[in-house]
């Protein structure tokens, strides 16, 4: 008995025996009954349906039928099913080679619509969508000779979770193709523009090996059009002919249209990545795959998606191309995406194995990528035809010892183990006693127990590869022992070292640590101990990496875990050690070398937390060289500052070396980065963080000489805490990190000096760039509230451009901001209801806000904003998180605000500080606003968690210029707060909660007044100039409308600019005139800006402040130059050249003004289709033409006798625009022009 909807399987079979126990079974679960057609078995097929379904008791039918085409067979099918007397409610549609994936079981009661897609996948990685799920009453049919569709009037919607297996067993019999190109050719005759019938025609050719003729019908079908998705698959499939047919040439034309005609498909890249590297040509096939990784899967798209491309094959591509590259930082991104493929859950074993063959290539000796690492060879006297190898180090109370493995064999290049006159191997040990300069200070033979049996197994003899350590202050080892068995099996063996005095050592107190289950090899386990809450030590052995596998001395599980990461080629090399409150661990993966088949060890620091995850992960390195080399030892230096490694070299060398602690800790690379695939620029190599190494007194970190306890093993869960490698507080922290908050009490010089630590936004802020999504949270608390702030702040984020959804607990309470084009949501959907209330009820509403951004940014990404956070502008951020500080609040560890932050999706730093927050909340007897909020965002950025998130905190000029202590400023005029809002930085304001009555009374209004009603307050360009007596505006005069792009090149400036100049301040020559309107409009738009007049026209007696006139005849050049000379070079952010439009005047002051513009500024010329009466064309080309030849060409080409034309280096872009005067009153497009200067787009102070 089936739940929701019921389905009725309908398909049609032919000699399908070998298929059907996998199709039928996969289905069987999941449908009520069934309706099949037969076209024609001679294999029992109709025999075996009937006995399957019976034995299921599932009703069902089965009707024969001729075969004619596909169309014909899969609607007599469909036919029979409608007219059947069988219950269902949805047909579900099936072929005998395909599986069903049901990840959803309850997906039936979730039908409603006439259709669904469900997605196939093939084996080799192509994916696309396919109708499969058709309501009974839709009046579906079907349509096409072969590779038909199937049409469901009132359409069909994607099903997700529910999928099929293509096995494609079908479609790879022999006659298949040659029946499906004789059935297609006849549609064709038939209807001969049908585009289907020429793609499959197509897809027909090439399966039958056929290139040639694919290559032409593909470009036929790409020609007509139609379904776009269709038509570019055939586009493509055309240039992949080609390529097979060796045109190079046509494949990369064609490849390339395929690209332009649907850039949001990522396979015509991957295959022009694949060709050029194929022929060596490693820089052009990354600039390809680059490309490429930037596009993620198109989910909209339903066509023949290659899956491959988008998981692993683009970045295999540039894995292995950017290995060659010249670029170091390029490299290192080759080496790290090569790295996440060598690791990743996500892929296939063939891509992974490849990528962990790959990374031979990149991998790096220990000393380059660890500066501090430094090796020495083991000098000891070995017995006569043995070779020392292999040592494993520790610590046994002060003391270093250490254990050396000698052996009487040789390893050939072929890796044939030789030993004299074909003895059995035999290892023979020795125990070693170091000082703290690694010197040695004696050795004695560590002797076999006198109670070993008599070898059962005499071709390997002895104790191999023994790993020291100290358990209960005694000496241990384990190690691998092949005698014991006839068999030869490898088992590991656990023995105490006694001290023998003067003579030998001796092992003792033996026995074989045997795990559960089929008995198999047993070699390199890593011994841990650690120190319990009574005290005592306990040891464990790290069985396996992947799963992660725990046993307890006697080889009984302890726990198993699956990591983040695909690890199972990690084994074990060292022992583990406790170390920044976890077990670190060399391990090693063997493999063969490409090509060759040598032998070859690449190792790896593994660091599980304290419940055994394994949770960081190195890169991998090798010690001396790419070969046979054996990390058998770990363990702290005696100066508690550096980390000792003992390796075997070639099995016949033996070395040991130390490594600063503190370079190890930043080596290491968090599992859950590495398994999300955020792979970064300079991955493979990062700087050293200082790292609090374990000392006198510092038992219950170190433990005994190899291990320790976790803190708080066996007490109850705390919240976590955070560990500062530096040992500095978080007031120490950002003391350094942001020292211009020392400044705090001069706006104006904490503005000044915070200005280098935020040129890092600059690569984050991309004006072309879509802007995020804004989330914030709202909940009403009283009836009576007028929602003002709330408004103010979501209309202001719509007005800049942004999409805005507000998340509430009652959101019908909020549908009055649906007008505003502000979306309403439900924030159960991403924190329960209970949760709210419990948190709200113990605190306030402001700290469960603290909780639900996190949340919220993990699930959903983009931009958080309070809801009393009023934008100025857009924000248009490209990184992957931004946080901001604030200027005051030090005093309860408040540094970083949290009203603005960005995040991506499934940010693990979100997730954890989500985690902590309810950590917190549940751990606290008091509820502190702040606590989760700017005091654990402030903790965790200055924690070694939150370290690579420095780079995204940037100062209070962004959001929290005016601070919350200084919220009287918002009573002031906005006149008077240049310090605090004259700075190109500034993109919004944070109302702290104001709650200020607003005044409207003449200028001198406060800010708070302008920004409780942003669109009034902040108006735009464009509607502010309709307001002023000028015509650049939509009413005045001619109407050019001018202010639009004003609006357009100019809003992100409100703020910053400081100084503009205008040209012409009158619409005519006027004397006595008391009023310059564009000057008014430019002062009113930009509170902070000083507007310089330059006009035959004398308004010196309208100079003030913010005002300063200068009479000047444009066409008279030493007035012009007696302008320039009082002005600095570079001061002006915008120059507006509205004078006397005559070209000969705007060029020369093109020419004499354009140096006092600022890097970045724009000079603008209005009217040029207007020319005053009288110019010689001969004699000086038109402006608009001019600049059109410098932007076109990059030089003037006609007339030129002032040099504009010597100026165009210094033109970032020449932008034209229109007059909407002249373009209706005289068809004249490209009445104004914007030219940029070139340089850096912001302006210094």
């Amino acid at each position: 008995m089936t739940n929701g909807k019921r389905l009725c399987l309908n398909m049609i079979v032919k000699n399908e025996i070998a298929n059907l126990e996998r199709c039928l079974g996969a289905v069987a679960d999941y449908i009520d009954c069934w309706v099949i057609g037969d076209t024609g078995s001679t294999d029992g097929t109709q025999d075996f349906i009937r006995s399957f379904f019976a034995a299921r008791n599932v009703p069902g039918e089965l009707h024969e039928f001729p075969f004619h085409n596909f169309e014909q067979a899969r609607n007599a099918a469909l036919d029979h099913a409608y007219a059947s007397q069988l219950a269902y409610d949805y047909l579900l549609f099936d072929d005998a080679d395909m599986q069903l994936v049901v990840e959803d079981a309850g997906f039936r009661e979730r039908l409603d619509a006439p259709g669904y897609r469900l997605l196939q996948r093939a084996d080799s990685g192509l994916a696309y969508w396919n109708t499969r799920l058709v309501r009974r009453d839709a009046n579906a049919r079907y349509h096409g000779v072969t590779h038909e569709y199937i049409d469901v009037p009132g359409g069909v919607q994607e099903l997700r979770r529910v999928w099929y297996k293509d096995h494609a067993t079908g479609s790879n019999r022999v006659d298949k193709f040659e029946r499906d190109i004789k059935l297609l050719l006849g549609a064709l005759e038939r209807d001969p523009e049908n585009h289907r019938y020429w793609f499959y025609l197509a897809q027909s050719y090439r399966d039958a090996g056929r290139t040639a003729e694919a290559a032409v019908a593909y470009a036929k079908r790409a020609a007509m059009g139609g379904w776009d998705e269709e038509a570019w698959n055939a586009r493509l499939q055309e240039a992949r002919c080609l390529r097979k047919m060796g045109d190079d040439a046509g494949f990369i034309r064609q490849a390339l249209a395929a690209f332009n005609q649907r850039p949001q498909r990522a396979e015509p890249l991957y295959d022009l990545a694949h060709h050029y590297r194929e022929k060596g040509m490693n820089d052009a096939s990354v600039l390809f795959s680059e490309a490429g990784l930037a596009i993620t899967r198109p989910e909209q798209d339903i066509l023949f998606l290659e899956d491959f491309v988008y998981t692993a094959g683009m970045r295999e591509e540039y894995a292995i191309a950017a290995n060659y590259a010249r670029d170091p930082l390029r490299k290192d991104r080759g080496f790290a995406t090569c790295n996440w493929l060598a690791l990743s859950r996500e892929i296939g074993d063939a891509p992974r194995d490849l990528a962990r063959s790959n990374l031979y290539f990149y991998m790096l000796p220990a000393n380059e990528i660890m500066p501090s690492f430094k090796a020495r060879r083991i000098e000891l006297a070995v017995p006569a035809g043995y070779v020392a190898t292999n040592p494993s180090v520790t610590r046994l109370g002060d003391g270093i010892v250490l254990l050396q493995r000698t052996v009487n064999y040789t390893l050939t290049d072929g890796g044939q183990y030789i030993t004299p006159g074909d003895t059995p191997i035999s290892t023979r040990n020795f125990l070693l006693r170091l000082n703290s300069d690694l010197v040695m200070q004696g050795a004695s033979e560590v002797l076999p127990p006198v109670d070993l049996p008599s070898p059962a197994y005499d071709q390997v003899l002895g104790f191999e590869d023994m790993r020291l350590f100290a358990w209960g202050d005694k000496l241990w080892g384990l190690a691998c022992v092949r005698q014991l068995t006839p068999e030869g099996w490898c088992e590991q063996v656990l023995a105490r070292i006694e001290d023998g005095g003067l003579g030998p050592h001796i092992l003792t107190d033996w026995r074989v640590v045997r795990p559960a289950g089929q008995r198999q090899h047993e070699k390199n386990w890593m011994p841990l101990v650690e120190r319990t809450s009574d005290g005592a030590d306990r040891l464990r052995f790290i069985y396996l990496c992947d799963p992660t596998k725990i046993l307890d001395e006697n080889g009984q599980t302890v726990s198993e875990q699956e990591p983040m990461i695909a690890a199972p080629q990690f084994s074990g090399g060292s022992q583990a050690i406790w170390f920044n409150d976890g077990w670190l661990a060399l391990v090693h993966e063997a493999r063969a070398r490409p090509n060759e088949g040598r032998r070859y060890y690449q190792h790896r620091f593994v660091w599980f937390d304290g419940a055994y995850r394994l949770t960081k992960v190195s890169r991998p390195f090798y010690f001396n060289a790419k070969g046979v080399e054996f990390a058998a030892g770990l363990a702290w230096h005696p100066d508690a500052k550096r980390l000792m490694i003992s390796y075997g070299a070639g099995d016949a060398e033996s070395w040991i070396a130390t490594v600063e602690a503190d370079e190890v800790a930043t080596f290491l690379d968090d599992v859950a980065d590495l398994a999300s695939g955020q792979i970064v620029a300079g991955a493979g190599i990062k700087p050293a963080l200082p790292l609090p190494s374990p000392g006198a007194g510092d038992a219950d970190r170190t433990g005994s000489s190899s291990g320790g306890r976790p803190n708080g093993s066996d007490v109850p869960a705390k919240p976590r805490s955070f560990a500062f490698r530096s040992g500095r507080t978080t007031e120490e922290f950002f003391g350094k990190f942001a020292p211009f908050l020392e400044a705090v009490d001069s706006p104006a010089e904490r503005r000044r000096q915070s200005r280098d630590f935020d040129r890092r936004m600059v690569p984050f802020v991309n004006d072309g760039a879509a802007l995020p999504q804004i989330h914030c949270f709202y909940e009403v608390l009283s009836d009576k509230a007028e929602h003002r702030t709330l408004i103010a702040a979501t209309t202001s984020m719509r007005a800049a451009g942004h999409p805005v959804r507000v998340w509430s607990y009652s959101p019908h309470r909020l549908e009055f901001l649906l007008q505003h084009g502000i979306e309403v949501s439900a924030a159960d959907d991403v924190m329960p209801r209970a949760t709210f209330e419990r948190i709200v009820a113990s605190s306030e509403i402001r700290y469960f806000s603290d909780i639900f951004r996190y949340a919220v940014l993990y699930e959903h990404g983009g931009l958080w904003m309070d809801s009393d956070i009023v934008m100025l502008r857009p924000f248009p951020f490209i990184g992957d998180h931004f946080f901001n500080l604030q200027w005051r609040g030090s005093h309860k560890g408040h540094f970083i605000c949290g009203n603005v932050i960005y995040a991506k999706p499934y940010s693990r730093h979100l997730r954890a500080l989500y985690e902590m927050s309810i950590e917190r909340f549940n751990a606290a007897p008091g509820k502190e606003f702040g606590d989760i909020g700017p005091k654990l965002l402030s903790d965790y950025l200055a924690s070694d968690a939150g370290s690579e998130l420095r780079a995204r905190v940037f100062s209070p000029m962004f959001f929290n210029s005016i601070d919350w202590t200084e919220i009287d400023r918002f009573e002031k005029p906005i006149a008077e707060l240049a310090d605090y809002l004259n700075d190109e930085r500034v993109f919004g304001i944070h109302l702290w909660t104001a709650r200020n009555e607003a005044r409207t009374d003449g200028d001198g209004k406060p800010l708070i007044s302008h920004l409780i009603s942003p669109i009034d307050g902040f108006p735009t360009f464009t509607n502010l100039a309709d307001r002023f007596n000028t015509d650049k505006n939509r009413h005045t005069g001619n109407r050019h409308a001018y202010a639009r792009i004003y609006d357009r090149l100019l809003s992100s400036r409100r703020l910053s600019l400081r100084m503009l100049m205008e040209i012409g301040l009158c619409r005519v020559l006027a004397d006595g005139q008391t009023e310059t309107p564009s000057v008014s409009l430019w002062q009113s738009y930009f509170p902070f800006c000083q507007a310089i007049g330059v006009d035959l026209t004398d308004f010196s007696r309208l100079n003030n402040e913010r005002f300063k006139s200068f009479v000047c005849d444009q066409s008279k050049l030493d007035d012009l130059r007696g302008v320039a000379a009082k002005l600095e070079r570079g001061s002006l952010d915008v120059i507006i050249d509205d004078g006397s439009h005559a070209s000969y005047d705007e060029q020369l002051t093109l020419r004499e003004f354009f140096p006092l513009l600022a890097d970045g500024g724009w000079y603008f010329i209005e009217d040029l289709d207007w020319q005053p009466p009288g110019e010689n064309p001969a004699a000086i080309t038109l402006t608009k033409t001019l600049l059109r030849e410098i932007k076109d060409h990059g030089a003037a080409r006609s007339v030129d006798p002032l040099g504009i034309g010597a100026l165009a280096g210094q033109f970032a872009e020449i932008l034209f625009f229109d007059s909407h005067y002249e373009l209706t009153r005289a068809n004249l497009l490209g009445g104004l022009v914007a030219i940029r200067k070139r340089g850096n787009s912001g302006k210094s102070e």
